[in-house]
């Protein structure tokens, strides 16, 4: 089957089946996005527990994300052979049981590889469940990708605060963890059976080393997911020396940046179909980088608040269009195309905060920072890959 028969079969399904499949697939979205929250939650209680220290737990999550870029070629492997809904239920079932082995696991060698399968369980499903998204969105005729990782980013806010509800009602010992694994599990299973079903496409190719527009693609995304990992393990420290707030008031410029970025993807798809792909990964890239700079130049907490919150307004919908464009690549498989491009783009959450740190154990945090802003004005200046690919 080719791309262009592939493409009017996805138009040809009924309209109701369709539907029925975005809701499943933006669940498994929400269900990701929470099981990573209530990972991020109980960090601190599975340091505590394992009684290792905080370079042996730097050790732990580079181990959670190396197992998720050493599997997203496998993933669109799978794809091909299987096609994405079986992926997505299998991986999906996998990172739910591996979600609460790593929070009851004890002793250091299980809990490093409950770490590493549960970073690959979630880099197949990353990969699984953009490529079935981006087949329900070619079935609809209309953009939909910003909606998927709404829920997504949706499910991490609602995930993390779980997480703490638990923490405080008791069940922060592993209980809670597998109370959420459960859930999770059981609702890959209801979801499963509604998801679109799209043939593997036999003669494509299924992953590819990055190279003309999938390497500019593989760019685009690890400079995106960058400037993300490095507001995540950054973005506090940055306003406490620059503002010289507390602590726990410097955390806040971080959920800033969640809640927007969040309500924007939300808003994507109606800001892609009235502004097309160019102009929305334009504003993107330009907001990435006035965004960024703000906050380093800032010395208000309100002001560098401001700047991460229109970092996360700006950067909303750069990746969902990098990744409609992958699962459309001439030659690949949806599964294919993005497991090329976001395996590279994933790299830049792995690479970017050592780097980050190297950088600014000589200079400082904000140079550093300021450096990492100019990623928006390259993102900016490549826009035009994502309109050819879409």
């Amino acid at each position: 089957m080719s791309r262009i028969d592939d493409t009017l079969s996805l138009q040809r399904a009924p309209a109701a089946s369709v539907n029925a499949a975005r809701w499943s697939v933006s669940t498994i979205f929400l269900l990701n996005g929470a099981g990573i929250g209530v990972w991020a939650a109980h960090v601190p209680l599975v340091q505590a527990r394992a009684g290792i220290d905080t370079g042996v737990l730097g050790f732990l999550l580079l181990t959670i994300a190396g197992g998720a870029i050493s599997a997203m070629p496998l993933s669109g492997w799978m794809a091909g052979r299987w096609g994405t809904r079986a992926v997505v239920v299998g991986s999906g079932l996998l990172f739910a049981l591996m979600s609460a082995v790593l929070m009851n696991v004890s002793g250091l060698l299980p809990l490093f590889l409950a770490a590493y399968v549960f970073g690959a369980s979630n880099g197949v499903l990353d990969v699984a469940m953009n490529a079935n998204a981006s087949e329900v969105e070619a079935a609809r005729g209309i953009p939909t990708m910003s909606s998927f990782h709404g829920f997504y980013s949706l499910g991490g806010l609602i995930g993390a605060a779980l997480g703490g509800v638990l923490i405080g009602a008791g069940l922060g010992d592993g209980r809670g963890a597998m109370m959420v694994s459960c859930g999770i599990f059981a609702a890959v299973v209801s979801c499963g059976g509604r998801l679109l079903v799209v043939p593997p496409v036999p003669h494509a190719s299924h992953f590819a080393l990055p190279r003309g527009p999938a390497l500019f693609l593989g760019l685009l995304a690890l400079l995106c997911f960058a400037i993300e990992g490095a507001l995540v393990d950054w973005s506090a420290l940055l306003l406490k020396e620059r503002t010289q707030v507390d602590a726990a008031t410097a955390a806040l410029g971080y959920s800033a940046f969640s809640v927007t970025m969040a309500a924007c993807r939300f808003a994507g798809d109606r800001l892609v179909l009235r502004f097309g792909p160019l102009r929305v990964m334009i504003v993107g890239g330009l907001g990435m980088f006035a965004g960024l700079m703000l906050a380093v130049v800032s010395t208000q907490f309100w002001l560098s608040a401001l700047g991460l919150a229109l970092i996360g307004l700006a950067a909303a919908n750069v990746v969902p269009l990098i990744f409609a464009a992958a699962a459309r690549m001439p030659g690949m498989s949806a599964g294919g195309g993005l497991a090329t491009v976001a395996t590279l783009g994933y790299a830049g959450l792995l690479m970017a905060p050592p780097l980050l740190g190297a950088i600014a154990a000589h200079t400082n945090i904000a140079v550093a920072l300021g450096i990492l802003s100019l990623s928006g004005i390259v993102i900016a200046a490549n826009a035009r890959i994502v309109k050819r690919n879409n």
